[in-house]
């Protein structure tokens, strides 16, 4: 399974990085989680074609998370796109997208492709319902031969670590260091502590670190040491555009 970061800031993009945006991919299923940014593009810089892709994940709707929907479905349209797209979320999100949506009549479009609005399962997707401060959903992703887990945005949380039960990588937020954990979990929010204790239980093998908030996470150094003093397996701040197996 490959995983390939296009953004893994939290709510505040930064000169070099875009909001937390990543796809996950092999030759079972081609998944895009959450959309920031500009997809498209960032599918194209990855190598992938743009038109392969069969479903996208929508963890909340913050806007962080879900704002360059109307662009992904613009730019697929322009394409021509016959292929059916699959977005799953939980029915809270599904509705604000839909509503998003609709701001630019984009849902009423000649010829546009099938979307098909999924509600938490869809074959190898299955999401998990986590603590933050509006309806959000973790996510799991399993194909024959691998399992990934994402925390999406919260507090530390008892179903994130049974759904990562046997998989091999967890990717959690780590917004900042533990000085913080008070703000941080009153807000739906985790540290690279809490990031690492949670993967020590999950039993993973790695741990990829995201959604870093540049008000706050100056330093990412220390929120790696932090994830390390809690979880002994590798812990990765993702390289954006760089390939991952999984």
């Amino acid at each position: 399974m490959k995983l390939i970061f296009f953004g893994t800031s939290g709510g505040i993009q930064t000169k070099t990085n875009a909001n937390v945006c990543f796809l996950v991919a092999d030759e079972e299923l081609s998944v895009l989680i959450d959309v920031s940014g500009n997809p498209v593009q960032y599918l194209e810089r990855a190598g992938v074609d743009p038109q392969t892709l069969d479903a996208l994940v929508l963890t909340h709707s913050h806007t962080d998370h879900i704002y360059a929907l109307p662009s992904l479905i613009h730019n697929l349209w322009l394409m021509k796109r016959d292929k059916p797209l699959s977005i799953v979320s939980n029915p809270f999100t599904l509705e604000r997208a839909k509503e998003l949506c609709a701001c630019f009549s984009l849902l009423s479009k000649e010829n546009l492709f099938q979307i098909d609005w999924i509600r938490d399962t869809l074959g190898g997707i299955e999401l998990f319902p986590v603590a933050h401060s509006t309806p959000t959903s973790g996510v799991k992703i399993s194909s024959s031969r691998s399992c990934i887990i994402y925390s999406s945005d919260t507090s530390p949380c008892k179903t994130i670590i049974s759904a990562a039960k046997g998989s091999k990588a967890l990717i959690h937020e780590a917004s900042n260091t533990s000085e913080f954990e008070g703000r941080l979990n009153s807000a739906g929010h985790s540290s690279g502590r809490q990031a690492g204790a949670a993967a020590k239980e999950a039993g993973v093998k790695k741990l990829f670190l995201c959604h870093f908030d540049p008000q706050y996470a100056q330093n990412q150094d220390k929120i790696v040491r932090e994830s390390k003093s809690a979880f002994a397996g590798e812990v990765i701040i993702p390289e954006l555009f760089r390939a991952y197996e999984v």
